[in-house]
């Protein structure tokens, strides 16, 4: 009883209470939309969550980490409550004709027949001249091609709302378009990385150019098929998905130049060009989670301090789903952070275990590296694939290396593709490389003796992390018990010199 006042009275340091209001946010998101908790709009909630945290900052003691997690908790609450009174508040007009005004979130995606994107910031119309019902949430829109609409665009749309999937609260399927209304001023970066993509295109044919601009520019949508189904088949799906690796390159490349001036350049420039590359790819809840953790690095990086890679993990987790709660059921955003957990946990507990303290050897690097997020992607892509090569590694082995090479050539086509023979060599090193990683993604995913085939959507499947963390657990406690048996024996050893140097206490003397 003694031990366990001791434990919950003993000062702990205030970053304890970052990580426990962090783990709140992701469990209460969790526990919010399995059992659509909805009744914590009041604004009174942030304020009892305010309370709790200043209690818990200004009182750092054990039995106080609670006091955060419930903290956290509540801002889940509070947060995911507003997404479902909006998904609550569409699912009355299911199977209705209605009108609705919203913004389009992303690049929309055209085939030459049809034309697909994502409606937010939804303003739904009234009959009988009432005001219109602003409300939170998202739309699937499928028309009729056409080229009139942009990123940004304002569109009202009229047409039969049905049922919503994954994370959209409804699907409109060829409503009509009432009104368009481009912004303005326009969205300058995007027309900047439309402009540089025209450049690229009229120097590469296709797939070759699409697959260049989906490396370089995040722009994906212009992805064959047949193509985007192999990348997903072979696991190789996040090299198409602007993430922590496009960024890693960007970073890596803005310190080696500008990071010669001063350590503050390298810090400045290196965030610059994050926001830059997260704005002309668009918010995505993948480039979200790269741009933050990016940035949260850097930060690290420059005041000479490191972030604990869980640490990380937990934080960027928590502020992108304060951001939109149903990110955490979004492929891209769970394939990202399972990749990154797999890259920073997993795979040094792999070199570790086959190195020891010996660091890998660069190829080797790249290989537990590849395998580790591999085994972290494994669960969600048969969950929601149903299938995955099982030499997906080798694939991710002949590609990955070769990537920023890669988004350096579209880089180099569209930046000399008016200097002419310059872009005739550029254009056809950049072609022969690409053509190279499709060539590689088509034969792997035509091995189907490799092929591993489910029924998607089978939660079983998520059993696969349990065969993965309780031998890292394991390992985990052994290291901490050697850790601790060792302080001891330093202790006792201490000790005993201490006594040895000081004699043998007066008692033990003999008389003179």
């Amino acid at each position: 009883m003694l031990k366990m006042t001791r434990f919950l009275t003993r000062p702990i340091h205030q970053s304890y209470f970052v990580v426990a209001l962090a783990i709140g946010i992701i469990v209460g998101t969790i526990i919010a939309l399995v059992f659509r908790i909805n009744f914590f709009a009041s604004p009174l909630w942030l304020a009892v969550t305010t309370i709790l945290l200043i209690i818990a900052y200004l009182k750092p003691k054990s039995a106080l980490f609670i006091i955060a997690l419930i903290a956290g908790m509540l801002i889940s609450f509070f947060r995911s409550t507003i997404e479902l009174q909006g998904e609550d508040y569409i699912r009355q007009f299911y199977d209705q004709t209605i009108t609705v005004t919203g913004t389009i979130d992303g690049d929309p995606n055209s085939d030459e027949v049809i034309t697909k994107f994502k409606l937010t910031n939804l303003n739904f119309g009234r009959e009988g001249g009432e005001p219109a019902h602003e409300t939170s949430g998202n739309l699937y829109v499928s028309i009729n091609f056409t080229d009139q609409i942009h990123r940004s665009d304002q569109v009202t749309l009229r047409g039969k709302l049905l049922s919503g999937f994954g994370t959209y609260s409804g699907y409109l399927y060829k409503p009509t378009i009432q009104k368009i209304a481009h912004p303005d001023p326009g969205d300058w970066v995007l027309n900047l990385r439309n402009w540089f993509a025209d450049r690229i295109a009229s120097q590469l044919n296709e797939p070759e150019n699409s697959l260049g601009l989906s490396y370089l520019l995040g722009m994906k949508t212009g992805l064959p098929d047949d193509l985007n189904d192999n990348l997903r088949t072979v696991g190789l799906v996040h090299i198409v998905v602007a993430s922590g690796a496009h960024l890693s390159i960007l970073v890596e490349v803005a310190r080696k130049i500008f990071g010669k001036l001063s350590r503050f350049s390298g810090l400045l420039f290196s965030c610059l060009f994050i926001l830059l590359f997260m704005a002309m790819v668009g918010f995505t809840p993948s480039i979200m989670r790269a741009g933050i953790m990016s940035i949260l690095a850097l930060l690290a990086w420059y005041v000479g301090r490191k972030f604990t890679p869980w640490r990380l993990i937990l934080i960027v987790a928590a502020i992108t789903l304060v951001a939109n709660p149903t990110y955490i059921i979004n492929l891209g955003w769970l394939l990202s952070f399972a990749s990154f957990t797999g890259i920073m946990i997993l795979g040094p507990k792999l070199a570790q275990f086959f190195y020891g303290d010996r660091q890998p050897k660069f190829i080797a690097s790249i290989i537990l590296t590849t395998i580790s997020a591999t085994l972290m992607t494994l669960p969600i892509i048969l969950y929601y694939f149903g299938a995955v090569s099982l030499i997906s590694v080798i694939a991710n082995l002949l590609i990955l290396p070769t990537l920023p090479i890669a988004m350096g050539l579209t880089f180099l086509t569209g930046a000399f593709a008016n200097i002419p023979l310059i872009n005739t060599a550029i254009s056809f090193l950049t072609t022969k490389l690409l053509d190279f990683h499709i060539a590689t993604v088509n034969f792997f995913a035509a091995a189907k003796f490799f092929l591993v085939a489910i029924d998607p959507y089978q939660p079983q499947v998520f059993l696969i992390y349990i065969i993965i963390f309780i031998p890292l657990l394991v390992g985990l406690i052994r290291q901490k018990m050697l850790k601790s048996k060792q302080i001891e024996h330093q202790i006792n050893r201490e000790k005993i010199c201490q006594d040895t140097a000081n004699g043998p206490p007066p008692s033990a003397k003999k008389p003179s």
